[in-house]
């Protein structure tokens, strides 16, 4: 109801003969007004015909604002998707906005939704991918960076706020379990998602892109 604009609530309330409403009546006056419909309401107060009953219309006026004014519609307009506009060797750097996690506590295995801000420098289709270069050395190749893991975007092209600077991934924290013992084995773990699920915002991120993967 409070998010349609415009809709109209019909309220019936029985009335007394001489057209008063009782006086135990929650309905009277503001009282109702104020603890039954809070928020911002047009009243019109109609009367049918009948000895006992009064109608009350309210037009309810939308209560919730999209969290941008506009939508940078130029966005549709491209007719070529994004392709590599940053690559492993000089990726991009942008930031984190937040890692929330999104699966239950008894749930198995822990998946986040991690929010990026690339500022709209980095922008993507729907289906496209997201190059991630966790910090540290590639372990199998001691004096290199780590390789690039890709992530499927999660987000329409505008992003979270819907103003075309983020992007959101969803990702599985990768954990592997001793195969005797079948007990978590904390010396080996996925480098690029316990990166991700661990971040904090502000944390810098590398990211190159695009790859094109459309599951359409």
């Amino acid at each position: 109801m409070a998010s349609a604009l415009g809709s109209q609530v019909v309220a019936a309330a029985p009335i007394g003969s001489d057209g008063r409403h009782p006086r135990s009546s929650s309905l009277k006056g503001n009282n109702f007004r104020n603890s039954l419909w809070p928020g911002k309401l047009a009243w019109e107060h109609k009367t049918l015909q009948s000895r006992h009953m009064k109608v009350f219309c309210m037009s309810v006026q939308q209560a919730s604002r999209s969290k941008v004014a506009i939508k940078p519609l130029e966005l549709e307009n491209a007719k070529d998707p994004p392709l590599n506009l940053y690559k492993p060797k000089g990726p991009y750097t942008a930031s984190i906005v937040s890692v929330e996690r999104i699966v239950g506590p008894n749930a198995p295995g822990e998946t986040c939704h991690v929010v990026i801000d690339h500022g709209g420098n980095v922008p993507y289709w729907e289906g496209q991918s997201y190059g991630v270069i966790p910090p540290g050395e590639n372990p199998k190749k001691p004096g290199t960076p780590n390789t690039v893991r890709l992530y499927s975007i999660a987000s329409t092209r505008y992003g979270d706020s819907f103003d075309g600077r983020t992007a959101s991934l969803c990702v599985r924290r990768a954990v592997y379990y001793d195969p005797v013992t079948g007990k978590e084995d904390p010396s080996k773990k996925g480098i690029c998602s316990n990166f991700l699920c661990d971040s904090k915002p502000g944390d810098e991120i590398q990211i190159t892109g695009m790859e094109f993967h459309l599951d359409m």
